[in-house]
């Protein structure tokens, strides 16, 4: 029981993680600049993408990645607007 509340505060807070990363004015310099393409300018795809890859390396199941690219998608879109 607690194995699933430690993958879902992980899945949260790399969710948030990603949301703060791409108004994080550095990498904001980065991807207009030098990374101009789809995986690095998308909130949603980038999240999954890499959340993917480090659930699949620490043996946490790879379906946490879609709630996590949702999670950081609906957080970059709160934090944008206000």
């Amino acid at each position: 029981m607690i194995e699933i509340y430690n993958d879902w505060i992980l899945v949260s807070s790399v969710g948030l993680m990603f949301a703060f990363l791409f108004i994080f004015e550095p990498y904001g310099w980065l991807m207009e600049n030098i990374l101009t393409f789809k995986p690095f300018t998308c909130v949603l795809c980038l999240s999954f993408w890499c959340s993917l890859l480090l659930y699949a390396y620490l043996g946490v199941s790879p379906l946490y990645a879609i709630y996590t690219a949702f999670i950081a998608e609906l957080s970059y879109r709160k934090l944008v607007n206000e």
